[in-house]
């Protein structure tokens, strides 16, 4: 308990203690600061700003303590001049009172007690003024200390403000991001919904095709075996396939298709690749059927 009351009255030790405080709270406080919640941000504002009002309130108290003092000093000083004259004026008197002797010896007697009392009392007001005189020194330097804590503390304040605009600033932007997330997820799932339905739509033709390809086995079976496309060496006029361009067939005899029997025996995995090569949806190849337009071609007489 001694060692707190010494703390405690001694301001300049106290006034170190409460910056050392302070300086550490802020640290901590710094680097703690990105693992807060929003909520802990703003009660730490909160917080702040009510310790920053009872410094502010703990200032206004010393400075009315300090104007105080500054009021018990002008008054001491004062009454010591007042004194002072008193005395002189006790002395002119006395030195009256000698110059007109024993008629005035009771006044005489009467003054020179009154002077012997004010000089009694006169070192204990000098050592008063002395004494107020220090403390106002030492009010001085708390009263600076206090300034100074004053300034830190609305400096931090202000960094907590701007922390808590730029956390704002960044949850705004989130939520921006969160809805651009949102949206495309939504285009990811009409997209894949579209490419599912390409993909039955592409199961349907092959399976269309697979029936057009047994039809036309069948008939080319049964058919006149005769002409140029039943000759794999001999190569056929391909623009005859409707939907066929002759960049498409350039490009088809890079890959050694020639006639329209290679292009009747197709699989899928086929018309995947050759779409793939020819630059266009595999899709495309189905609806105009290609295969079964070569099938056509083998089976019928060439003109």
């Amino acid at each position: 308990m001694n060692g707190i009351s010494d703390i405690t009255s001694d301001p300049v030790l106290f006034g170190l203690l409460w910056l050392l405080a302070v300086l550490v709270g802020s640290l901590i406080g710094w680097n703690l600061r990105a693992f807060w919640p929003e909520r802990e941000m703003v009660r730490l504002l909160e917080r702040t700003t009510q310790e920053r009002n009872a410094l502010a309130r703990l200032y206004t108290q010393i400075k009315h303590h300090y104007e105080l003092r500054e009021a018990d000093l002008r008054k001491t000083t004062i009454q010591v001049n007042s004194l002072r004259e008193q005395v002189d004026s006790y002395e002119s008197e006395r030195a009256f009172l000698l110059s007109t002797a024993q008629a005035n010896t009771v006044r005489l007697e009467r003054a020179e007690a009154n002077a012997a009392q004010w000089a009694e009392r006169l070192p204990e007001l000098e050592a008063e003024n002395a004494r107020l005189l220090e403390e106002n020194e030492v009010l001085d330097r708390e009263l600076t200390g206090i300034k100074g804590q004053l300034d830190a503390w609305r400096i931090l304040h202000k960094g907590f403000s701007q922390m808590y605009e730029q956390l704002r600033e960044l949850e705004e932007k989130n939520a921006v991001m969160e809805e651009e997330r949102l949206r495309l997820l939504e285009e990811l799932e009409i997209a894949r919904s579209e490419v599912e339905q390409q993909q039955r739509e592409l199961a349907r033709y092959a399976t269309q095709l697979q029936q057009l390809s047994d039809h036309y086995s069948a008939s080319a079976s049964d058919g006149d075996d005769s002409g140029p496309t039943q000759t794999p060496g001999q190569p056929d006029n391909l623009l005859r396939i409707q939907g066929i361009s002759p960049e498409q067939v350039t490009r088809l005899h890079e890959l050694g298709i020639f006639t329209f029997v290679q292009i009747s025996q197709w699989e899928i995995d086929d018309i995947v690749t050759i779409a793939k090569v020819l630059g266009i949806p595999a899709t495309l190849i189905v609806q105009q059927n290609w295969i079964g337009q070569a099938q056509v071609l083998v089976a019928g007489p060439q003109p």
